[in-house]
């Protein structure tokens, strides 16, 4: 038996740990962007489960009510944040998902979907596509998203800045709770060298 966690998980997993160090530290604003991040990587799986049931339903002609009412359920989860973003595209997932839609277009809920990414806080890394195990490929049509398909490219120099900077300022906080820690315990890192002993 193979245990993993899916990489939305672990990204769950960190947000929370970070959190939880933000709210230790009384860091209220950092902890805020946490508790934002996790809420953002909490709706993937809905979108994933959209993709998923529109796959099926639509590529692989799986009719059943079972296909169609789960992919109607996905749908519902994640509509009120897509239609923050896009009413246009929220009335195209739904049109395509509801319960007795008369068509499911796979490429119209994925087009409605990787239009609004950067706007519900997902990437197409985030999301990933429909994969089949036995071709050692995605589906036809289900590859993954691509979120800057209608942004204007995306600002590599800020992307690069900002991970750097990120890096810094979380081992930069690590270091910190690691020295306070210590001076809890009674083994300050640094030390008064009127009070070394010899």
């Amino acid at each position: 038996m193979t245990c993993a966690n899916a990489r939305t998980n672990l990204d769950i997993y960190a947000q929370s740990a970070a959190d939880q160090m933000n709210l230790n530290l009384g860091n209220c604003d950092a902890a805020r962007v946490n508790k934002d991040r996790i809420s953002e990587l909490m709706g993937v799986p809905l979108v994933q489960g959209v993709l998923r049931y529109a796959h099926k339903i639509d590529s692989l002609a799986d009719n059943s009510e079972k296909s169609k009412a789960e992919g109607a359920v996905f749908a519902a989860a994640i509509l009120p944040r897509l239609h923050a973003c896009s009413p246009g595209a929220a009335a195209t997932v739904y049109e395509n998902m509801k319960v007795g839609a008369t068509s499911t277009s796979l490429s119209a809920v994925k087009s409605a979907f990787e239009k609004n990414l950067i706007c519900m806080g997902m990437t197409g890394d985030d999301v990933g596509g429909v994969y089949d195990i036995d071709a050692g490929a995605f589906f036809l049509g289900a590859a993954p998203m691509n979120e800057n398909k209608t942004s204007g490219g995306v600002n590599i120099l800020g992307i690069v800045l900002g991970s750097v900077l990120g890096g810094v300022a979380l081992i930069a906080m690590f270091g910190f709770v690691y020295m306070m820690k210590r001076e809890k315990s009674g083994n300050p890192m640094f030390k008064n060298p009127d009070e070394v002993i010899a």
